[in-house]
């Protein structure tokens, strides 16, 4: 093999290399992305009653059936088609 099949060969596997980490970093951003969303959602849903009404999900596309304009934010706080979540203790009394 020649030198500048060598170095060509070197060059093809680092840009190879690259492109593998660079794919893996991005995952990776990706799913931390996601687990701060959840985190947040989670700290938010103590300061706002929709983490307790039954039309709440925790998808990330669509958080209220009801009302998707004020889930999460101070409008919530007197959201007027709020129903709780009725715990499984109390469904089996």
């Amino acid at each position: 093999m020649s030198f500048w099949q060598t170095i060509f060969m070197v060059i093809c596997l680092a840009v190879y290399l690259l492109s593998i980490l660079t794919f893996l970093a991005v995952c990776i951003s990706e799913l931390v992305s996601k687990l701060l969303e959840k985190r947040t959602l989670r700290r938010q849903s103590q300061y706002f009653p929709c983490g307790h009404c039954r039309y709440f999900s925790h998808e990330t596309t669509l958080k209220c059936a009801v009302r998707p304009i004020d889930v999460m934010t101070d409008a919530a706080q007197t959201c007027q088609d709020f129903a709780a979540v009725e715990s499984s203790a109390q469904n089996l009394q």
